[in-house]
């Protein structure tokens, strides 16, 4: 089936895909039409979204597979951030996102009149099914990142509030608790005590010294559970350990991490670390990421690497590795997935449901050194 050079003509309609684009926003009093911010911000990544499109049009169909659009992803991404920023809602965003792809699937159709009616059906078919997986694959990738920046600021508040409480503490009850304390202490030495008096000051000064005591320890313990210090130092640390050619690692924690349970915290964590072993170890990589979202019911793992892959099935030595990342999600009551073949990469994808209550004490356990290793 040839292109008819679908692509290039298509590409040339862009400018006026993108003004249907605005109008229809406008229309629809959607956010990302009618400020203007956020508009400058829409066009630039429609505009993106539509160029992939048009490259993959004039491809042969068999390069035009996993990779289409994969290379404005990372605009995409971004994008979903600047969104969630501006306080537009997620609806807005998948709407808009709907009305591009309608319009950019009109303008083929509209195209396609001038080819051959032997090859229209064909030509507008594959037109359909790269407009529809390049627009799912950016939506996907905005939402991940407007849902990230979501948790990010939750992240920021619950550790604002902890630093807020930690300090009041401190400087109120912890304070006064001091004072009362010395002020018992130099009443002792002032006036002596009584020997009938001995044992009820003896409880006093015991019951002022444990509450001083715990005030202490909760303190300590609000300041020390900011989040994504554990799991995310973790992932670092091994990272340091593994990297032995100093390949380019992107990490990312979002969310707060008390809502994870140390079991799920633990098991999330060598899962991560299986993933970055096998890339470190086969992958030929030049870069790597790892990303983790993480929800009051859900946490989200990612990793990928842009390494040489390999075929499902024929892992060698990786094989272990694979089963044991896959066991520990299942254990968890959670799923795994692995996407990858030789030439293009591997990416990991699980995620694990999370109990609904979570004991202060499991909490605020740090990663066991035992599971370092």
């Amino acid at each position: 089936m040839r292109s008819h050079r679908m692509g290039e003509r298509f590409g040339r309609r862009i400018p006026e895909i993108v003004g249907r684009y605005r109008e229809t926003l406008l229309r629809l009093a959607n956010r990302l039409g009618t400020t203007p911010e956020l508009w400058v911000v829409s066009e630039k990544h429609a505009v993106l979204m539509l160029e992939a499109c048009a490259r993959v049009l004039d491809l042969p169909p068999e390069d035009a597979t996993d990779r289409a659009g994969e290379e404005d992803l990372l605009a995409s991404t971004a994008i979903g951030g600047l969104w969630a920023g501006s306080q537009a809602r997620l609806v807005d965003l998948l709407s808009a996102m709907e009305a591009l792809q309608r319009h950019a699937f009109d303008a083929v159709v509209e195209l396609a009149a001038a080819i051959p009616a032997a090859d229209r059906a064909a030509v507008i078919a594959r037109a359909a099914t790269a407009i529809g997986e390049i627009g799912s694959l950016h939506a996907r990738n905005a939402a991940q990142n407007y849902d990230a920046y979501l948790l990010r600021q939750i992240e920021q508040a619950n550790s604002a509030e902890r630093v807020k409480l930690a300090r009041e503490l401190h400087d109120r009850l912890g304070n006064t608790l001091m004072l009362a304390f010395r002020h018992l202490e130099l009443y002792r030495v002032t006036t002596g005590s009584q020997p009938r008096g001995e044992r009820h000051f003896a409880a006093i000064r015991a019951a002022l010294r444990e509450a001083t005591g715990f005030a202490r320890d909760l303190i300590s313990g609000l300041r020390s559970e900011a989040p994504l210090t554990n799991l995310a130092e973790a992932i670092g640390d091994c990272v340091e350990t593994l990297n032995l050619r100093g390949l380019p690692v992107d990490i990312a924690v979002h969310g707060d991490e008390t809502w994870l349970p140390a079991h799920h915290r633990d098991e999330i964590f060598l899962v991560v670390r299986e993933f970055l072993r096998n890339s470190f170890a086969h992958a030929m990589a030049s870069s790597i990421s790892v990303r983790i979202r993480i929800s009051p019911a859900l946490a989200e793992i990612e990793g990928a690497d842009d390494g040489r892959g390999f075929v499902l099935g024929e892992a060698g030595g990786r094989g272990s590795g694979l089963s044991s990342m896959r066991e520990r999600t299942e254990h968890l009551g959670g799923q795994f997935s692995l996407f990858t073949k030789p030439g293009w990469g591997t990416r990991m994808v699980a995620w694990v449901p999370l109990p609904r209550e979570t004991a202060v004490a499991d909490v605020a356990a740090p990663l066991r050194p035992a599971t370092l290793g």
